[in-house]
């Protein structure tokens, strides 16, 4: 089937929309308004008539547009158009032109916009990795370097050993068995808890079913 292609460069008239098709795919919607401009006989140039199109984008490229378009941004819109007729909440029978598109950019003639690489995983929220903070972890890593500092509490030092010195909180005492104090009474220190690894203990056999 013969398919008519379209390139469209004009404003974005409603902020993208995201949604979520019944298949789980994503897909993404808004309104562009081009208005071409003619030059008269007396050398001036003069606006046209306004057109609107509903621009579609599917996949990464939905994602995408919808964190990286606003409205009144200016655009270029390339993709497959189709003009379709639907009767209106009025009754009245009315016609809107589609852009089915497979690429979409801000037009730099009009300003500056910086890109930011992502994968389509990421673009579609599949890749877990991609969270900044796992990233720094990562680099740190390969770099031999220790990890971000706010990833480990002050008292463990990077090789994940806990200081001598450490006295643990009142709740923590309480995650490891000890009995809730009140105010009156004296915390338990680390020390009165005991240690698993050098205490004597007796192996209790399992209760029978």
């Amino acid at each position: 089937m013969n398919e008519t292609r379209i390139t469209v460069h004009g404003n974005v008239v409603t902020d993208p929309v995201q949604r979520t098709g019944r298949t789980g795919s994503i897909y993404t919607t808004f309104r562009v308004a081009h208005t071409p401009y003619r030059r008269g006989a007396d050398g001036r140039y003069y606006d046209g008539e306004t057109s609107f199109y509903s621009v579609i984008t599917f996949s990464a490229l939905a994602a995408n547009a919808a964190v990286a378009l606003r409205k009144g941004q200016p655009i270029v819109a390339e993709g497959n158009l189709t003009v379709k007729q639907y009767v209106g909440s009025d009754g009245q029978l009315r016609t809107t032109a589609e852009i089915d598109a497979d690429h979409v950019g801000h037009d730099l003639s009009w300003g500056r916009a910086s890109f930011e690489r992502v994968s389509r995983a990421a673009a579609l929220g599949h890749d877990r990795t991609a969270d900044p903070d796992v990233q720094a972890t990562v680099r740190a890593i390969a770099e031999g370097a220790a990890p971000p500092a706010e990833t480990r509490p002050a008292h463990v030092d990077a090789d994940g050993v806990v200081g001598d010195d450490y006295e643990p909180h009142l709740d923590e005492v309480d995650d490891l068995g000890g009995a809730h104090q009140h105010d009156d009474e004296v915390e338990p220190r680390r020390s009165e808890l005991g240690d698993p690894e050098t205490d004597d203990y007796e192996v209790v056999p399992p209760l029978s079913a």
